[in-house]
């Protein structure tokens, strides 16, 4: 049996060592592979390709780890050729989508969540669902009406994530938040996994 990851740089341990990558450290805890398919700068869209491509494997996973970026991200077609899209780095025309309303951007988020999670319930796997941001609690409310918990930094003992600045590059996190992330994540898979 094995699990699988998706995510953006936060799941793909961008700036430490691969070994720390809460990942490679949950797999450990539990002594079962887990299959890291993140991407760094993957949107919502680019996790959905991932969990499809993870569900038409030989061996499909027995459960996910489904790592929500930021929904003001997307992918935009430029010459042919796929661009990761952030508020950072914006074409015009997504520039104003933004400016015309942020639900350009969440209301394809949650979609995704949902289909996500429709897709698993449908084969009987188990999807935990988190983020290391939060979000409005109207997002929240869509999802938990789909039966989807979003697991968010709540900066709530027991209910966050553990975030700094610390890994080599100064912008993604370190080893011991990645360890955090591991610790968390162990608690909720068996939380899940014995339900």
């Amino acid at each position: 049996m094995t699990g699988a990851a998706l995510g953006c740089s936060h799941t793909a341990g961008t700036g430490i060592n691969p070994s720390d990558c809460y990942v490679s450290v949950l797999s450990r805890m539990i002594g079962q592979p887990i299959d890291n398919l993140s991407q760094p700068g993957a949107s919502h869209s680019v996790l959905q390709q991932k969990l499809v491509q993870a569900l038409q494997a030989s061996s499909i996973p027995s459960f996910i780890i489904a790592q929500w970026p930021n929904p003001i991200r997307r992918i935009t077609w430029q010459d042919s050729c796929p661009v990761n899209e952030n508020i950072n780095c914006a074409s015009p025309a997504f520039s104003q989508l933004l400016r015309q309303s942020q639900e350009n951007f969440y209301q394809p988020w949650l979609d995704t969540i949902i289909i996500c999670n429709l897709l698993c319930k449908a084969l009987g796997i188990n999807i935990i669902n988190i983020m290391i941001e939060d979000v409005a609690e109207k997002y929240h409310s869509v999802l938990v009406n789909h039966g989807i918990v979003l697991h968010v930094d709540k900066k709530l003992p027991g209910e966050t994530w553990l975030m700094d600045s610390a890994a080599a590059d100064n912008l993604h996190h370190s080893a011991q938040c990645h360890a955090q992330w591991a610790q968390r994540l162990h608690g909720l898979l068996n939380e899940y996994t014995t339900r």
